[in-house]
């Protein structure tokens, strides 16, 4: 699925945010070892507070907007010794930002010596 695909779907969820009162979406994701995962979903209203997920709607699909969500992080963002980072979709706006940092092994060698 391209980016414009899954921001199509992502979308769809308008309107049932927008009657629970999020105002923000923020998916935490994080792998290396070729997996990865989502972290944490976390849902704001306008003001930026946060809303308990007990008090959204059942019919939401919380799971399926985390995974869209997630789906925008670089691909095989989990390879190796991957990555995290968060992909916040702006609910008044419809724009999804994508934050993404690479973990990467780095090695310095010494002077050589003998004792």
């Amino acid at each position: 699925m391209t980016d414009q695909e899954r921001k199509m779907e992502v979308l769809k969820f308008v309107d049932r945010l927008r009657t629970a009162g999020v105002g923000r979406v923020t998916v935490s994701y994080s792998g290396c070892g070729d997996a990865g995962q989502v972290d944490s979903v976390e849902f704001a209203d306008s003001a930026e507070s946060l809303i308990d997920e007990t008090k959204l709607p059942a019919d939401l699909e919380r799971d399926e907007l985390a995974d869209l969500l997630e789906g925008f992080a670089p691909e095989n963002y989990e390879d190796n010794d991957g990555g995290y980072g968060t992909v916040t979709f702006i609910v008044e706006t419809g724009v999804v930002r994508i934050e993404h940092a690479w973990y990467e092994t780095v090695s310095h060698d010494d002077e050589p010596r003998e004792v």
